[in-house]
C-alpha cells in the first residue's frame, strides 16, 4: 500500500531532526573555554612511540573533549582531533554519551615520572589529574582493561 507524499516527507523530515538533535546533544560545545589542545605522543597521527597501555583512535567529527572526570558534566582540560592515536590506561563506567557508558582514562606518564612530589598516585588522581574521554568518539585499537 502507497502513503501520502505528505506522510513519507514528515516521517523523514522527523528522523533527520532527531538524528542530528542526538548527534548535536554529543559533540556540541557547551560554552567550556577548552584551555589547550591534548597533545599525545607528538602529535601526529600515526607516528608515536611504542606503547605500555592500550591504544584507541579519535573517531569524532571534531574536537573530542578531555574531561576531568567520566561524566559531559566535568570540566573540560582540553581536546584531541580526529584521527589522533591516545594511550589508554583503563576504562570505567560513566555518564551515558550516545548510548555508550563507557569512558577512557588516557594515560599520563608524568604520573608515573613525577612521583617526587610526595603524593601517592590514587592521591594525585584525586586532586585533578586524571584525563578522561569518552568511548563514544574512541575506537580502540587493543583491548582495554577495566579501572581498579
Amino acid at each position: 500500500m502507497l502513503k501520502p507524499t505528505r506522510t513519507i516527507l514528515a516521517l523523514a523530515t522527523g528522523s533527520l531532526v532527531l538524528g542530528l538533535v542526538g548527534a548535536g546533544a554529543a559533540v556540541a560545545d557547551d560554552g567550556d573555554n577548552v584551555p589547550r589542545e591534548i597533545v599525545v605522543g607528538d602529535g601526529q597521527p600515526g607516528t608515536y612511540p611504542d606503547y605500555k597501555h592500550a591504544i584507541g583512535k579519535v573517531v569524532s567529527k571534531g574536537p573530542l573533549k578531555v574531561r576531568s572526570k567520566p561524566t559531559t558534566q566535568s570540566r573540560a582540560l582540553g581536546h584531541v582531533y580526529p584521527h589522533n592515536k591516545l594511550e589508554i590506561e583503563c576504562k570505567k563506567y560513566g555518564e551515558k554519551v550516545d548510548g555508550n557508558r563507557i569512558w577512557y582514562r588516557l594515560y599520563d606518564e608524568n604520573d608515573e615520572e613525577n612521583l617526587d612530589d610526595g603524593m601517592e598516585a590514587p592521591n594525585r588522581a584525586a586532586y585533578g589529574k586524571q584525563r578522561w574521554v569518552s568511548a563514544r568518539y574512541v575506537k580502540n585499537l587493543s583491548e582495554v582493561r577495566y579501572c581498579h
